[in-house]
């Protein structure tokens, strides 16, 4: 067997059905046998970072592992930030890397760039230096994907290794399955649930780890039986329901970027803290302020790089998020009589009046008639029209990330698709084509603006090419947000760097398409439901909104009720 069939024979056996990328330099050993392979569908995107931005979106909204394929040198340098944003928000994401022949490396031939660039941004690295190598490669890669704390790998596939035959038995390969996991230490359960159930406000936080897990059961079932409020991270958003009386919607202890008006109100009462898969990295996991000495922080992660980082857990909890919150509801029923369990009226209803007074305070800015209009109304206006229960919505940097997170209501896990660590601008084309990938039959929708749309834009082709119609909302304030709110200061972004141009629905109709572009604020639900209509049909859509620049509304800081 040749060593490029023997990658895809293992591909097979792991499940992995699509790869996504671009046709390069040392990926040519593949093609056999893909053109073979009943399972595994290939496709090219119009740049290698899409290609893995695809398998990474598709891997956030499946809880599967994404592969993407890129070629020699500026093959694997052009993926380098999307691999980076996979391994900062832990997604299980396999490269494909094509490589010169062994004989070659070393003599600066062409294009010749070593897999050590990413030694800083993946959780393993591997090459074949022999054929008979690969099996052991692939199991080692796949224990990576599954096993701890999720992250990025690339494997190195150097040509001659890859064309080269080897005796079938020693290509034979054997899947690792579905990986393992870590349980908790029993002393420390036991002193997290005496202080949980020992507490007078008890919260809970879950970060992107409780998702990963598959934990929202454990989650909703703890939270209900210590009648605890839940707030999430950026990364953990959609792992509690948002329409559940005990969330408070994103803003986790003590403070995070994005915090919603109910989870600093019951941040400032609570005495002990849950923090679930949760990294606690800044700024959107917290903005790092000190933890008051009163406040007993229990810590439960997958990885021991996060335990004590920032925070230094009163009960560090070095294990996987579903079986340590499996071990600590038993370990909480243990010490609490039935009639103790439970949702408190007292509680819901304080979360119930936090909600109704943030939310009346944001109305004014959410249903603002002025022309051109503001980001958060394109986001109102879009929760109004869809179906939250079938669709996945998914932000990209800056100010729709701003817009978004706070205010989206999540009902089901993955159906918001969130990016944090590395943020790099355009992420959320690419994502949503890979979240349509695996969610076929949700609306899947992605916002983001006309300076992010201009950096990958081209690939909405893809979308079309491909069948896989996502709806793209694009927020055109003609420039860079960030830069041009303080362009008018003398040190702040010049405005012929911050400002730009284009109309991106003439764009997107020559891209195949269906597209239109809003001007005034009334027509925004008219366009989206038109839109909506053709991706029902099977056709991509673009809705391009224009709104006024970004800024931030004046409205208090530490919110309270």
């Amino acid at each position: 067997m040749r060593g490029g069939d023997a990658v895809i024979k293992a591909l097979e056996q792991e499940g992995i059905r699509y790869i996504t990328g671009f046709s390069g330099g040392g990926l040519a050993p593949l093609w056999p046998g893909l053109r073979e392979s009943s399972s595994i569908r290939a496709f090219a995107t119009r740049h290698e970072r899409l290609g893995v931005e695809v398998a990474d979106g598709y891997a956030r909204a499946t809880g599967e592992i994404g592969v993407a394929m890129a070629g020699v040198g500026p093959g694997a340098t052009n993926t380098l930030t999307a691999i980076a944003s996979c391994y900062a928000d832990n997604v299980p994401v396999l490269l494909l890397m094509g490589q010169h022949p062994l004989r070659n490396l070393g003599k600066e031939y062409q294009q010749e760039i070593s897999s050590s660039i990413f030694d800083t941004v993946v959780k393993w690295k591997g090459t074949f230096t022999r054929t008979d190598e690969i099996p052991g490669i692939m199991r080692r890669a796949f224990t990576a994907l599954r096993s701890g704390s999720p992250g990025p790998v690339v494997i190195e596939m150097p040509q001659d290794v890859m064309n080269s035959e080897a005796p079938d038995e020693s290509l034979a390969y054997k899947p690792v399955g579905a990986g393992t996991r870590s349980s908790p230490d029993v002393r420390s359960i036991e002193k997290a649930a005496d202080l949980l159930v020992n507490a007078r406000y008890p919260i809970l936080n879950a970060g992107g780890g409780a998702l990963w897990a598959g934990a929202s059961d454990e989650v909703l079932e703890l939270a209900e039986l210590l009648s605890m409020p839940v707030a999430t991270t950026l990364l953990g958003k959609s792992v509690f329901p948002e329409n559940h009386p005990l969330s408070v919607g994103g803003g986790v202890y003590p403070r995070s970027r994005y915090a919603s008006g109910p989870a600093l109100h019951v941040n400032r009462k609570a005495d002990v803290v849950l923090a679930v898969g949760n990294s606690f990295r800044l700024p959107n996991g917290t903005d790092g302020r000190p933890i008051p000495e009163h406040v007993k922080l229990i810590h439960i992660n997958a990885d021991e790089a996060d335990i004590n980082k920032i925070y230094q857990a009163d009960v560090p909890i070095l294990a996987d998020a579903k079986l340590a919150l499996r071990d600590l509801i038993d370990a909480v029923k243990d010490r609490i009589g039935s009639e103790e369990r439970g949702i408190k009226p007292e509680v819901t209803e304080e979360i119930k009046q936090a909600k109704e007074k943030w939310l009346s305070e944001w109305m004014p800015v959410f249903t603002d008639v002025s022309t051109p209009t503001n980001g958060y109304r394109v986001i109102y206006d879009l929760m109004r029209t869809v179906d939250p229960d079938n669709t996945i919505a998914i932000h990209d940097a800056g100010g729709s990330r701003g817009y978004m997170t706070p205010f989206w209501v999540s009902s089901k896990p993955r159906n918001f698709v969130a990016m944090g660590g590395m943020a790099p601008m355009g992420w959320s084309l690419g994502a949503a084509i890979g979240a349509k990938l695996g969610c076929p039959d949700k609306l899947v929708v992605h916002l983001l603006g006309d300076a992010s749309f201009g950096m990958v834009g081209m690939d909405l082709e893809t979308s079309v090419r491909m069948g896989l119609p996502i709806l793209s909302v694009v927020i055109n304030n003609q420039g860079i947000g960030g830069g041009m709110m303080g362009m008018n200061q003398p040190s702040g972004t010049p405005p012929e760097v911050a400002q730009l141009g284009g109309n991106f629905s003439e764009v997107a109709i020559g891209l195949g398409a269906y597209a239109e572009r809003v001007e005034t604020p009334d027509e925004i639900i008219p366009a989206y439901k038109r839109a909506i209509e053709s991706t029902e049909k099977g056709q991509a859509a673009l809705v391009e909104i224009m709104i006024k620049p970004m800024k931030t509304p004046d409205l208090p800081d530490d919110w309270s009720m």
